[in-house]
């Protein structure tokens, strides 16, 4: 196990065990105050263990493995009433600890002293439920049936396929307000990338209020300058903003913030279909940051697309334990911190892989959908144990059936009509 990862296993596996991280995420002072079949800290690894079987197939499988042996069972309902007493934001805690250390003792890839970070929304279909539809709002599908709905926004780390934020509201809730909530999270040596939808003037300018750099997609209907860019044989160009619209401008009041003229650069990228596109970027110097590379550059935003498919369909994000806000939310906050876990075991994984196929014809990389499937009980070992050997296994399980790189394939968005996915009375039992 690398340094790093040493360090960053051991701060979690600290705060896990830790009786201030219970006290601050429990509802109340009596929970978790006696003994129970299912502790406090139990609870938080059972719902790490990657749950996707029926709920009590899962809790017996669990309990036999690393309950007291004196524990015979926990029965499904033991299980929901522990969970109403904690709050989702003990994931979220422990996700910024991981993300925290990643940073601080691991190495890690920048483009010209830049993070590459990408920011898309996602959204999320939930378990037909009164309460989830009143709560975070729904959509109609074919049938006119009301299916709930929730919108999620990540920030995610593109050299590095490290989540470096997320987020999970009301269907209704913009993209742009979920963005400005990465924004907060994010640091002066970051670049963010964004596709088209997040092309508004006072965005562009908010992120540098904010002394945050940006690349992202126009449409030829944004403004007059962006239309004529499109026109022109130019390939780069630096215009300024002298005015806003009245809406624009509120929406800067709103975050505290007075419009004043700003220049933005206008670079051409020619696609691989031959599609002509207009970045807006605020990396001014066309010395230091030549035209031709942003066609790179913004074909990394890919990353988060292809993460957005790991996530739905690889960790079946959407395939929720509960029905009411607060399993979403800890299920939702639960997964992305696994993810991360998954991410930062793949890197040394990768480490090795590369090295065992120094000599094949194709670059190899960590099949995504195996190496977490072996995540199951082994990473509630990890958590719970010093012993190193439970992360080397897993490790080693990690390089088993590498898949081939091949650059430069693209595959199209597909848009489904919403119909439910996932049953809370029908998961798998094996």
């Amino acid at each position: 196990m690398k340094k790093g990862n040493k360090l960053i296993i051991k701060k979690i596996r600290a705060k896990i065990i830790n009786k201030d991280f219970l006290k601050k995420h429990r509802f109340s002072d009596k929970n978790f105050s006696r003994k129970r079949k299912l502790p406090f800290t139990l609870l938080i690894l059972f719902m790490l263990n990657l749950v996707r079987q029926t709920l009590q197939k899962e809790l017996t499988q669990f309990v036999s493995l690393f309950s007291d042996k004196k524990v015979k069972n926990i029965t499904k309902s033991a299980f929901c009433q522990s969970r109403m007493k904690l709050k989702h934001t003990a994931f979220i805690e422990l996700n910024d600890i991981l993300i925290d250390e990643f940073y601080t003792n691991n190495e890690f890839n920048l483009w010209k002293g830049f993070r590459l970070l990408g920011v898309d929304g996602s959204k999320l279909q939930l378990p037909t439920s009164k309460e989830l539809i009143d709560t975070f709002g729904g959509a109609k599908n074919n049938s006119e049936m009301i299916v709930p709905m929730a919108q999620s926004s990540t920030c995610y780390d593109l050299l590095n396929e490290i989540m470096v934020d997320s987020v999970i509201e009301k269907y209704e809730f913009g993209e742009y307000n979920l963005a400005i909530q990465h924004l907060e999270k994010s640091k002066e040596n970051d670049l963010l990338i964004y596709d088209r939808g997040y092309e508004a003037i006072w965005f562009l300018y908010y992120h540098l209020i904010k002394k945050r750099n940006f690349v992202i997609r126009m449409t030829k209907g944004s403004i007059n300058e962006v239309r004529s860019f499109f026109e022109s044989e130019e390939k780069s160009k630096i215009i300024e903003i002298k005015s806003l619209h009245e809406s624009s401008e509120k929406q800067l009041k709103n975050l505290g913030a007075e419009f004043k003229p700003f220049k933005i650069r206008l670079v051409k990228v020619i696609l691989d279909n031959g599609e002509v596109e207009v970045l807006a970027t605020s990396l001014l110097d066309d010395k230091k940051y030549p035209s031709k590379e942003f066609k790179w550059l913004y074909g990394k935003r890919w990353g988060i697309e292809t993460n957005y498919d790991h996530l739905k369909n690889h960790l079946l994000l959407e395939d929720f334990t509960g029905m009411s806000e607060l399993s979403i939310k800890q299920d939702f906050y639960a997964n992305l911190f696994i993810v991360n876990i998954h991410a930062i075991i793949s890197k040394d994984a990768q480490a090795e892989i590369n090295i065992d196929k120094k000599y094949n014809e194709h670059k190899y990389k960590t099949n995504k959908n195996l190496s977490l499937g072996f995540m199951k009980d082994k990473v509630v070992n990890i958590l719970m144990s010093n012993n190193p050997k439970y992360y080397e296994e897993l490790k080693n399980l990690f390089k088993l059936e590498p898949v081939p790189v091949r650059d430069g394939r693209s595959f199209p968005r597909i848009f489904r009509t919403s119909k439910i996915k996932f049953h809370i009375n029908k998961k798998r039992s094996f």
